[in-house]
């Protein structure tokens, strides 16, 4: 059983993401590993809504201001990357400030983390996460991560790294 464990670290890459913006709410985001950069199809997705829209010629709801269609949109258009993703492919990143979850008084808990390890091929994966509201905009990562066979990498989605949602 050893070597069998043996064999699958030497061969698996590991990577492990970190949420690190402290006042993203909520603190959380769905994420995927994608082999390849996922801008194009966003673009392109954002011209068939932007095209469809103005077809339509309809006035947002009054209730709703331009600016938070234009967000909605951009959220849209950037999740449709995840649409032929399937669901054992997405997890939930949290921040974790290092607290412990659990019971303090006994002392029981744990720390959560996650940690990604794969017998995939290695070379360029991208950690791509959904569309998330950062300061009533619509943001997400979208971070190329070089992933060696027995190596972990170590990635951190700050506020440098992320991506605020635009219309070109």
């Amino acid at each position: 059983m050893t070597g069998n464990r043996e064999d699958f670290t030497k061969q698996s890459w590991d990577l492990h993401p970190v949420l690190d913006v402290p006042d993203l709410f909520p603190p959380a985001v769905m994420f995927s590993i994608l082999d390849g950069d996922p801008r194009s199809k966003f673009r392109d997705t954002l011209q068939r809504i932007s095209d469809r829209q103005n077809q339509q010629k309809s006035e947002p709801p009054p209730a709703v201001t331009p600016q938070q269609m234009r967000q909605g949109m951009l959220s849209v258009a950037w999740d449709a990357v995840f649409h032929e993703v399937p669901g054992d492919r997405m997890a939930l990143l949290y921040r974790n400030e290092g607290q412990q979850a659990g019971n303090k008084a006994t002392g029981d808990g744990a720390i959560y983390m996650v940690m990604i390890k794969s017998t995939e091929s290695p070379g360029t994966k991208w950690l791509v996460t959904r569309a998330t509201q950062y300061e009533g905009k619509a943001v997400c990562w979208c971070i190329p991560v070089d992933v060696e066979e027995g190596k972990r990498s170590d990635v951190s989605l700050t506020l440098q790294n992320m991506i605020a949602l635009e219309v070109n």
